[in-house]
């Protein structure tokens, strides 16, 4: 396999809020597989604790 979390293979990221250095903006990331996502989408993915 590609060596992805198996909780991301199903969907289940551990979004971590980031924050870009040189522009200030800022995305989510997964801590497991590095997916990012913008906080500016439809659905703000939830932040779950682990």
């Amino acid at each position: 396999m590609d060596g992805k979390s198996f909780r991301c293979r199903i969907g289940m990221h551990h979004w971590v809020l980031q924050h870009e250095p040189e522009s200030g903006g800022a995305f989510y990331e997964c801590s497991r597989c590095g997916k990012d996502r913008s906080p500016d989408g439809p659905s703000v993915p939830p932040v779950v604790p682990g």
